[in-house]
This record gives structure tokens, sequence and C-alpha cells, in this order.
């Protein structure tokens, strides 16, 4: 984890602009819930927790960099919004079962191996109210990152070469059946792929979307 306090460190990664997914979701349930409560995975900077509170959303984020969260914190502030930021790990969510209508992974859970994903997962659907979704984008292994990689490996992969990830420690990219898997507790599953290729046909990026559901009768 030490690199991506560095790279926040560095300046690298602080952005300011909620990602368009994020705010489609975000209008769409506020239409339905207007005390709508959000966990962010990995919020970073919090250019989503931001985009959230300045739209009257309970939000909550969590992140390994505490470079990241003071920029975070900074920023909402000073605009005098609020949000329940910590410093944190993924396998050990610091809030009560039932808590969130959301919880958001935009690529964050992919940045640990496949074991604390596992773990992770269940912290989510322990903090998700009954009926609550989970928003997750995950890199699939046919993102050329994964095969480019010195250390290609089903669990985590290290050593990435791909242009855009020579600074990060390490990824975990996913298979179909590791999405099933993965998200086995989770009810009404939708999952994607998205690909982008060139016109001859390489695939330049490859990544999971998935929505799914805690039951609508607490398991807890």
């Amino acid at each position: 984890m030490a690199s991506w306090e560095s790279i926040y460190q560095s300046g690298q990664q602080l952005n300011k602009y909620p990602f368009s997914e994020i705010v489609s979701l975000i209008f769409q349930m506020k239409k339905s819930n207007q005390s709508l409560k959000v966990l962010e995975l990995g919020c970073g900077a919090g250019n989503n927790i931001y985009f959230m509170a300045s739209e009257g959303i309970q939000c909550a984020g969590i992140d390994c960099s505490p470079s990241a969260l003071r920029f975070a914190t900074s920023r909402i502030e000073e605009s005098q919004l609020t949000a329940d930021l910590r410093v944190g790990c993924f396998t050990n969510l610091p809030w009560s079962a039932n808590s969130f209508d959301l919880v958001i992974d935009r690529s964050a859970l992919n940045c640990v191996p496949r074991e604390q994903i596992k773990t992770a997962l269940q912290q989510v659907h322990r903090v998700l109210k009954p009926g609550g979704r989970i928003f997750s984008q995950i890199y699939a292994d046919s993102h050329p990152a994964h095969h480019s990689a010195l250390n290609t490996s089903p669990e985590f992969s290290k050593g990435m070469l791909h242009e855009g990830f020579q600074d990060i420690d390490g990824l975990f990219f996913a298979s179909a059946l590791d999405i099933k898997q993965l998200f086995g507790h989770f009810v009404k599953t939708s999952v994607s792929l998205n690909k982008a290729e060139t016109l001859s046909g390489r695939i330049t990026s490859a990544q999971w979307s998935i929505i799914a559901y805690k039951s609508d009768v607490d398991q807890s």
C-alpha cells in the first residue's frame, strides 16, 4: 500500500471531478431515496465524495492513504460540506451493519490480492442495508496490463509494464469465474465486460462492471 501513499504525496491522482458512472447512478438512486447513504471504497482524493456531499448525500469513504484523505477533507471543509472519511483497510470496515444503501468500488478492490477482496466483499455485505447494492468495477484478466506484468498471478500480478500502470505495486485481474465466486453471496447480480480496442482489434483496456444486491431479508 506504500506506493499509493507515495503517489498521492507526489500530487498524482488528486482528481477533482466525479466519474460519469457515479453521477448517473447517484441521480438515479436519489429519485427514489432522498435519504440515500453511500460508502466509497478507496475514495482517494475524494472526487466522488465531494460530488455526493454537494448533492446532500450522506456519504462516507475509506482509503489507505492519509495524504489523499487530507486533500479530500480540506476540499470538503473549504466548501462547508460534510463526509465521514477514514484511513483504513477494506477488510475491516469501521461502520455498523446495515448502514448504507450503496457501496461504490471504482477499481479499488482490485488493488489488493484476491483473498483480501473476498474478505472485503463480506464486509461490504455486512454494512449494506437489506436490499442495498454494490457498484463495482474490477480489471479483467484480458487487460493488457495483466499480460505484460513481470509477475503474472491469478491472485495478484506485480511488475506491470503497461503505460499508466508502472507505479502501481500490483493488481488483481479477475476472470468471469472469479467474479461469480467473489460476488456469490449477493443476489440479482448484473455483470458486463467493457473492452476498449484499437481499429486493428488490439485490446487496450478490459474491465468488469458489477451491480450486486444484498437480499431484502437481513441475514446478518
